[in-house]
């Protein structure tokens, strides 16, 4: 039973965000970018998993689901980087474009000459990380330097880059050698994505906290 909701748990873990935006709905154009994440992460989550979980009886076309969380790895990046442009200073704005470019050029390099978008890609998942971490920290750095005594700690985009950079700090050296470590130590592997899948739960529910903590804010106001 333990197995199987882990099995399932990048698809429910995602419904814990769902639920607050579609029962809890908030007038704040501010976290669209989070909003829709969630939505394309469902669904790319959902179909993989059911592809993994039935994988025997899926015809031979839809047997392989690694393209889908290269997908969901680029929606990663563009989505929290699109909202990390949305609260950020006009320089670091600027920064952040000049990021997603380079980023964007060195993906589409990476899966014409080095890579096939049908196998998981650990140096897709390697510069999601290097990307979003940089966001979280520039994030961070620029809420210790405010000056116009916002506490950041109480405001949904703490809660959203403590989450994003828990979860890619973990998944770093998971996705990194993925490959090495499966063909050396199976069991040693399964416990690496036990693990995945326990962050992945974390990484929703401070994600679900943050929309919530705006909604409350909105209904005080």
């Amino acid at each position: 039973m333990f197995q199987f909701i882990l099995d399932w748990s990048e698809v429910w873990a995602l419904l814990i965000p769902l639920t607050i935006i579609l029962f809890l709905k908030s007038p704040d154009r501010v976290l669209d970018p989070i909003v829709i994440y969630v939505f394309v992460a469902f669904l790319l989550n959902t179909l993989a998993t059911i592809m993994q979980q039935f994988y025997g009886q899926m015809p031979a076309g839809l047997k392989n689901n690694n393209i889908l969380y290269n997908l969901h790895s680029l929606a990663r990046v563009f989505f929290f980087g699109w909202y990390f442009g949305r609260i950020t200073t006009q320089r670091l704005a600027l920064v952040n474009k000049g990021i997603l470019m380079i980023y964007s050029v060195l993906v589409i390099l990476n899966f014409i000459f080095f890579e096939s978008p049908f196998f998981l890609s650990p140096r897709l998942f390697a510069a999601e990380s290097i990307v979003l971490l940089f966001l979280c920290i520039s994030f961070f750095l620029r809420s210790i330097q405010d000056e116009s005594h916002t506490n950041w700690t109480s405001q949904p985009p703490f809660l959203i880059f403590t989450g994003v950079a828990l979860y890619e700090a973990i998944t770093f050296f998971i996705f990194l050698f993925i490959y090495p470590i499966f063909n050396k130590s199976p069991e040693f592997a399964q416990l690496c994505m036990q693990i995945y899948q326990v962050i992945f739960v974390v990484y929703c529910i401070f994600l679900a906290l943050a929309l919530r903590r705006k909604r409350k804010k909105t209904v005080a106001a």
